[in-house]
């Protein structure tokens, strides 16, 4: 029924009438492969109703399902060689709220050169991605030599050593959140440091340069 329910909302399918029409109209090939079978003494497939569909969605633990997905994904990925690179962003999602309106907001990890989404989980509204951030990572089972990248938000003392204790590495943004850091770096002489390499790119309507320098 999740699988289903997974095909009907990558399908256009937004709301759960939808996706109890997407599933009673699913060909017969596209049910076979999902395990929906003929039923011997009946020639026929039972479908689940909307009502179903419905019940089984309230009571899914959904920070348990994300887990779920996430081992899943990350088993069958395929094998690469070299540096690792691990995004953590939050996102909010269209088309869905809680109870009261609540934007329902996610944390997610994702791969840098597969695009997988290894772990993801709901930022809750009494807590904050900050807070997610160690609990999100908990659920990738292998950290070491991956680099994690994050925005400014996550340049955290306690989220670097948490990362170097897991044998990662952390490429950070420092803002104003961090005015120490951030003079501390102002003041290093990195117009001394040999430029080594340059990128030019394009994104969310913006166009930008990235340089490299050896360490000095």
């Amino acid at each position: 029924m999740l699988a289903l329910t997974a095909c009907a909302v990558l399908a256009g399918a937004t709301s759960l009438l939808a996706v109890s029409e997407w599933i009673a109209d699913a060909p017969p090939h596209i049910l076979e492969r999902l395990g929906i079978r003929l039923e011997p003494l009946f020639s026929k497939r039972f479908l689940p109703a909307e009502t179903t569909v419905r019940r089984l969605l309230a009571r899914i633990d959904g920070d348990a399902l994300d887990r779920a997905v996430g081992r899943w994904l990350a088993d069958r990925r395929p094998t690469m060689t070299g540096l690792r690179g691990l995004a953590v962003d939050g996102k909010s999602l269209r088309g869905a709220a809680k109870a009261k309106g609540r934007k329902i907001d996610l944390l997610a990890a994702l791969e840098h050169t597969t695009g997988l989404v290894l772990a993801q989980l709901d930022v809750g509204e009494k807590t904050n991605e900050v807070t997610c951030f160690q609990p999100l990572l908990d659920a990738v089972a292998d950290l070491a030599g991956v680099f994690v990248t994050s925005d400014a938000m996550h340049t955290q003392r306690e989220h670097a050593d948490y990362l170097l204790a897991r044998g990662a590495h952390y490429i950070v943004i420092v803002k104003g959140n961090q005015k120490k850091l951030r003079r501390q770096l102002k003041s290093l002489p990195r117009k001394d440091i040999p430029l080594q390499g340059r990128t030019r790119g394009t994104g969310h309507g913006r166009s930008g340069s990235a340089g490299s320098r050896s360490p000095p």
